[in-house]
């Protein structure tokens, strides 16, 4: 075995390549802000369905609302009216509706709609549920979060390992097996990877990759190169390539 080698790839290094880390820490904000989404919306229509109140209100007008891009994503009919509560109030609404629903109501005549008595600005016409909405936000923001928070763990746990091991495991001397790019891409720059095979403590072949290394430094090396690695000495197979860093 060799002398100590350098101390390994720095964590800015590691952080700043971690594809998968960052790629899996978005999949997981935006799942859990679906699901958030999701889990509130299902609130709503619970409270709907065990408070709210049906009434008759008065069509004050119908309007269709064309899809425009970059505005309306699609056409939107909607219904504004007016309904008084039990308690007396006054409340004016407006809704989207299907567009068989929006051919039936006229102006000036009544249909039923539903508010929550705490609430009565929150209403909408009878049966206008969104429990599809719900489903979707869940759906997604559950699928979204299980893979961003796998991939940014399994991600997040090789880091660390590659530092402990890089900083604390036993020094030998690697020889490179291959080099050249990978299928990944940072800033739309090819990333390069070196395999590479070394004897562990106990006389043993094994063989590693390293982390993920720019263009240059990739190119630096050549099939048959020798280089330091670290190697854990609990679990041998696991390896850092330390390079001339």
């Amino acid at each position: 075995m060799t002398s100590s080698p350098a101390a390994g790839p720095s964590v800015w290094k590691l952080l700043s390549r971690a594809a998968a880390l960052w790629v899996g820490s978005v999949l997981f904000i935006v799942g859990s802000v679906l699901a958030t989404i999701g889990v509130q919306e299902a609130r709503k229509e619970q409270t709907y369905h065990k408070q709210g109140l049906t009434i008759d209100a008065t069509a004050l007008d119908k309007t269709i609302e064309r899809a425009q891009r970059g505005e309306n994503s699609r056409t939107r009919y909607v219904v504004t009216y007016r309904f008084t509560t039990a308690e007396g109030e006054t409340v004016e609404g407006s809704a989207d509706v299907p567009v068989e629903e929006w051919e039936q109501v006229e102006t000036g005549h009544q249909f039923p709609v539903t508010y929550l008595p705490d609430a009565p600005a929150s209403n909408r016409p009878q049966g206008e549920g969104e429990w599809i909405a719900v489903y979707v936000f869940l759906a997604i923001g559950g699928v979204f979060t299980v893979l961003g928070g796998g991939l940014a763990f399994n991600d997040l746990r090789t880091i660390v390992r590659t530092l402990r091991v890089s900083r604390h495991g036993l020094p030998t001397e690697g020889t490179i097996v291959s080099v050249g790019p990978t299928g990944t891409s940072i800033n739309r720059v090819r990333q390069w990877r070196i395999r590479y095979q070394y004897r562990d403590h106990l006389g043993r072949t094994q063989e590693g990759n390293s982390h993920l290394l720019s263009p240059e430094e990739g190119s630096s090396w050549n099939e048959g190169d020798t280089g330091p690695v670290r190697f854990d000495r609990q679990r041998p197979e696991m390896s850092v390539w330390v390079g001339r860093d």
